[in-house]
């Protein structure tokens, strides 16, 4: 096998991990969750500090009754941003969309928030008000990618949403 074999193998293995890093990097995916086996068992609570884990029981607690509506608002957009903006789907933004969905966010909120009387959750919502009339007034996507990341966060908290468990930290 020569010279010229063992330089193209390692070519060839220098290409084929420096793509596959590259990828997982940019789709933001855990390389050793295709060779640890089924992880469906974890929780995020596996993922996520002491003070997160208290932090997510906090607003699971004011979710009651009175703001399942809230919740359910909350899953019905976060559902919306993965659909347009996961898979690096954030740098090709389709902006008519983006406000359409940062006007029904504000209407909805204009409704919702005088209800609730968690301060945190207040103070998250509020947050998110700023950053829809980002995505309004301005075509950036930083705003539209904490949205997303802000309803992740939230959507595990008032929903238990556990088919991706990474904990933002966004609210």
């Amino acid at each position: 096998m020569g010279r010229f074999g063992w330089t193209l193998i390692s070519t060839v293995t220098v290409v084929l991990v420096a793509s596959a890093l590259f990828f997982f990097n940019l789709f933001d995916l855990n390389p050793l969750a295709l060779f640890g086996g089924d992880d469906s068992n974890a929780t995020e609570a596996d993922d996520m500090s002491e003070e997160t884990a208290q932090q997510v029981e906090e607003v699971r607690e004011t979710v009651g009754e009175e703001n399942q509506d809230l919740g359910q608002f909350v899953s019905d957009t976060h559902d919306f941003y993965n659909e347009t903006t996961g898979y690096g789907g954030i740098s090709s933004l389709d902006w008519d969309r983006q406000r359409e969905e940062a006007n029904l966010i504000l209407n909805t909120l204009e409704d919702k928030l005088p209800e609730v009387e968690d301060n945190v959750l207040q103070a998250d919502l509020e947050r998110i008000r700023e950053l829809a009339n980002g995505v309004i007034n301005e075509k950036e996507s930083g705003h539209v990618r904490t949205l997303h990341r802000m309803f992740h966060d939230l959507d595990i908290a008032m929903n238990d949403y556990n088919t991706y468990d990474k904990i933002w930290n966004a609210t």
